[in-house]
């Protein structure tokens, strides 16, 4: 009967203490930046690292990771988004230089905006010819490594996408800078302008 009394004793015991290591979890452990790679596929990254690209990570205030994560929330839920689309055309002789400016603003706060420069000729084809990228949050930086352009014979649009990071400056053991993958993919309609893009976290 004894046995039986320090079986059980035992069972209890082992279950305090999972629970005690449960809630130890680095998920829910805020000083972890385990929560953001899990959900977003952020990693840390040394300032070194991406110091060649000009980012000046270093001008980022430090924000704590709910922080980070409610900004990554809203902009992963799109949360009240509002789009704008600006073409501006320039006809030199059979040439015409496009600028496309594509802007999303995310719950009033974050306006992400994308310039494309385009030249477009009479017998329809259309060449990219470079990009400007820029977001309106002092809290993050955003960095595009270029588009890649291709042609989709089936609707008459052409199509661009780029892998994009965003960077945040996140307090966790100290002071760790975060990169977020964002994927964006648009189109673009040389017959009557019509633009857009989307983009994924």
């Amino acid at each position: 009967m004894k046995a039986i009394y320090s079986m059980i004793a035992m069972l209890i015991m082992m279950s305090l203490a999972s629970c005690t290591a449960e809630g130890n979890d680095p998920v829910e452990n805020s000083s972890s930046t385990y929560f953001l790679e899990n959900t977003y596929g952020a990693r840390s990254v040394a300032y070194e690292e991406n110091n060649s690209d000009n980012l000046n990570l270093n001008e980022l205030p430090a924000i704590s990771l709910s922080e980070a994560d409610g900004i990554l929330s809203s902009l992963r839920k799109h949360t009240n988004a509002k789009e704008e689309l600006d073409i501006q055309a320039a006809t030199r002789g059979e040439q015409t230089l496009l600028k496309i400016s594509m802007i999303q603003t995310i719950n009033s706060k974050y306006t992400f905006t994308i310039q494309l420069n385009m030249n477009s000729y009479s017998d329809g084809s259309l060449y990219y010819s470079g990009y400007t990228a820029t977001c309106s949050s002092s809290l993050m930086k955003w960095y595009l490594k270029g588009f890649s352009l291709s042609s989709d014979n089936t609707t008459g649009n052409y199509k661009f996408e780029s892998q994009s990071y965003i960077y945040m400056k996140v307090v966790s053991d100290g002071i760790k800078y975060i990169q977020i993958p964002v994927s964006i993919k648009g189109t673009y309609n040389p017959s009557n302008h019509n633009a857009a893009f989307t983009y994924s976290l």
